[in-house]
């Protein structure tokens, strides 16, 4: 059975620009083929700076764009990604929050998702068709996660991050059937080429992904198959990746795979304590799941 590398390399950000490109050379390398263009997928799920560990970190995407321009092409055209959402205002966090300069420092373009032309695209075994931005097609896709908790889904990564790839604003309607969502959206838009997930900074506690306490891992993991990387950022995070439910059907549905190898660092020397309680956290997420619901009458009785 053919199993993926997943690298683990320690760093800061005043030393990401050496050690990102470590990582993703001991992960197999960033490698086009006939795709023709370039997509990122960044993280902006808040109103939240980025040294809070919630959001990107412009370092972390300027050390990213060096690599690309440098060590894949200087000419391929690159999109860095991201949708509206309920406390998302896209086009103004990517202003506020430090990436639009790296962007366009790069010759690389901003696209709000949720602006796009979108095509409808139907996942077997799940009841709702997505509206895929077009972007997506014939591209290389990267995703750009952080390193955090989530009460709905224990951890947010690399499978997690693809939820922003839906460009509807009410996507907190589909916290109900979270686990099933997630993998139908990694069905729908193809999952990552690649995957290199910030946890350098993370976020932790009941209140992930954007308003527990940060946590200072001071890990770099990538590697091309998001099933393994998640597994992997699981194990670092203290979560038996088996019990994710979102990677378990992942792997089950063909998204990816939980057979990998590790490089790098060993996991026992990164693993962190990121304050997590599961009674609680079980405890809020009955709470989220009435309040989705609710959420959900509400809208139907507007007329």
């Amino acid at each position: 059975m053919n199993k993926c590398l997943v690298s683990v390399v320690r760093s800061s950000y005043d030393t990401v620009y050496e050690k990102l490109f470590c990582a993703i050379d001991l992960a197999g390398g960033i490698k086009l083929s006939s795709q023709n263009k370039i997509v990122i997928k960044v993280n902006l799920c808040d109103s939240r700076t980025p040294d809070t560990g919630a959001i990107t970190h412009p370092i972390f995407l300027d050390a990213l764009l060096k690599y690309i321009r440098e060590q894949v092409s200087n000419d391929v055209p690159i999109y860095v990604v991201e949708s509206d959402g309920r406390v998302v205002i896209a086009d103004l966090f990517v202003k506020w929050f430090g990436l639009l300069p790296v962007i366009e420092k790069w010759n690389a373009k901003w696209l709000n998702l949720s602006k796009d032309e979108c095509i409808e695209k139907k996942v077997h075994g799940f009841k709702y068709a997505f509206y895929i931005p077009k972007i997506f097609d014939d591209a290389y896709f990267i995703t750009l996660p952080k390193l955090k908790t989530n009460v709905l889904s224990n951890i947010t990564c690399c499978l997690k991050n693809q939820f922003g790839c839906n460009p509807r604003l009410d996507k907190q309607t589909l916290h109900s059937s979270l686990d099933k969502t997630i993998v139908a959206l990694n069905l729908a838009v193809g999952a990552p080429d690649f995957c290199i997930v910030d946890g350098i900074v993370g976020v932790g506690g009941i209140g992930g992904p954007s308003f527990g306490p940060p946590i200072y891992s001071e890990v770099i993991v990538a590697g091309s198959d998001a099933v393994a990387v998640d597994s992997v950022c699981a194990k670092i995070m203290g979560f038996n990746p088996r019990r994710i439910g979102h990677i378990r059907l992942a792997a089950k549905k063909g998204v990816g795979k939980s057979h990998y190898v590790v490089v790098g660092e060993r996991l026992e020397s990164v693993k962190q304590d990121f304050e997590w309680s599961s009674s609680q956290a079980f405890l809020l997420k009955i709470a989220l799941r009435f309040q989705s619901r609710a959420f959900k009458r509400k809208i139907k009785d507007v007329p």
